[in-house]
């Protein structure tokens, strides 16, 4: 009985000197290697994902040279102006090398790079 005892302390003892000096290896190499972060292409996690009010908001980037309708607001009368790319516009008027060339009820008719675009408002929810 007293053997046994003495042979199971040592297998202890043994294991716990083996993983002393296994797990001082492993943290030599842990000092050893160099970490380094690269931002690009991934999205900062300090900026929130939903706006205070419960949006959720989108945080693709959008191209520079991108047009996007966001309202129009169209006067039968011929004072018609729409929101492209955040900027209000009559006709005649330019954003992102678009002119605006007609002003419709529900469709922008714009002119880029010398090609013609009816660009319609994203109904949302529907």
């Amino acid at each position: 009985m007293y053997q046994g005892r003495l042979s199971y302390g040592l297998i202890v003892a043994a294991g716990l000197a083996a993983a002393a000096f296994w797990g001082g290896v492993h943290a030599v190499k842990a000092q050893d290697q160099k970490y380094s972060y690269t931002p690009q292409g991934k999205r900062d996690p300090f900026v929130p994902l939903v706006s205070p009010a419960g949006y959720l908001i989108n945080l693709e980037e959008e191209e520079e040279n991108t047009v996007q309708l966001e309202g129009i607001m169209f006067d039968p009368k011929g004072d018609s102006m729409v929101i492209i790319n955040g900027e209000l516009l009559k006709v005649g008027e330019s954003v992102a090398g678009a002119v605006v060339s007609k002003i419709e009820p529900n469709k922008v008719v714009v002119i880029k790079d010398n090609q013609r675009m009816e660009l319609e408002l994203r109904r949302e929810g529907y």
